[in-house]
């Protein structure tokens, strides 16, 4: 009985040794993986000095290691294929500046020629084409850098209230031209992280909006709103309003409701808001009905988010 009991008393024993050392390994196992994978998330190699032991951790660096090879090649290639992409818009951009600048002056020649009444009426139309197609271009161009992230945006704390006046202000003599009024009762001197010039272009394309699609003698309100996690701005329009329907489509590219066809307008301008609002951790929605007008709005978060680095052209 005693040796039966003294067997089992040396069995015990042996097996809480190597449960002990089991759990000792596994700490360290777990604790060389935890170093290893910090190493892959910060975006260093892999810790090498694991590659050649004949260990589970071994393999598993190995292929951490490659793992790592093939992201720095796959970076490697997208930063190169984004040079290219540089490279090709600013080659379109310059190509088409000068004919079109060009044809400008061959027309500005003309107008100052004694021409014949349907010619001058043709002029006209042949101008009016002409800036619209400088207008697609330049749209386009911008719809380029911004999906390639060729774009960079700078967000920093400043005040909200200077950049929705200043894209106020660019629409006005378009707003007067058309008796439309433009309230900018209730913006607010908020300090928000935002890119100035790409939010000022984001609302302009908003005010540029509602403008176009605003009766003579309408007004459009331009206010802000801070929330506790988002600053909303506002351009609000008595306008025609949207359907219901049509109103997740209006932000997709070249998109144009089928009643607005008449109107200048390539149906670029919400969907590059939208991309601008993104590309700052934010978003756009509206609020319309159908002879009503529409709220559109702009939401920014209140607090730095993380930044989209890119080059710039």
């Amino acid at each position: 009985m005693m040796i039966v009991s003294g067997g089992m008393f040396f069995v015990s024993g042996f097996l809480l040794f190597r449960t002990r050392k089991m759990k000792k390994k596994i700490y360290i196992f777990a604790e060389q993986l935890e170093q290893t994978m910090d190493a892959v998330l910060a975006g260093r190699e892999a810790e090498r000095r694991y590659e050649m032991e004949d260990t589970l951790i071994g393999r598993i660096s190995e292929k951490f290691a490659r793992v790592c090879h093939i992201w720095d090649r796959k970076k490697e290639e997208e930063k190169a294929e984004k040079e290219k992409m540089k490279e090709l818009i600013a080659d379109i951009s310059h190509q088409t500046k000068t004919p079109i600048a060009n044809q400008k002056i061959y027309l500005e020649i003309l107008r100052g020629e004694e021409l014949p009444e349907r010619v001058v009426e043709f002029l006209a139309k042949l101008e009016h084409q002409t800036d619209k197609l400088e207008f697609l271009f330049q749209s386009m161009v911008k719809m380029s850098r911004l999906e390639t992230g060729i774009i960079q945006i700078k967000k920093k704390d400043q005040d909200i209230a200077k950049t929705v006046q200043s894209a106020a202000a660019a629409v006005s003599c378009r707003a007067a031209e058309k008796r439309i009024r433009i309230s900018q009762k209730g913006i607010l001197e908020i300090q928000v992280p935002h890119d100035r010039k790409w939010t000022e272009e984001a609302v302009g394309n908003l005010l540029d909006n509602a403008v176009k699609y605003t009766d003579a003698g309408g007004t459009i309100h331009v206010f802000t709103v801070r929330g506790e996690i988002y600053t909303e701005i506002h351009v609000k329009d008595s306008g025609k309003g949207i359907a219901k329907e049509r109103q997740a489509q209006i932000f997709t590219r070249f998109y144009r409701e089928p009643e607005v066809h008449d109107q200048d307008g390539v149906g670029i301008g919400l969907y590059l808001t939208r991309t601008i609002a993104e590309l700052q951790d934010g978003y756009v929605e509206v609020c319309s009905e159908p002879g009503k007008g529409s709220d559109f709005r702009i939401c920014l978060p209140n607090q730095q988010g993380n930044a989209h680095s890119a080059v710039i052209i």
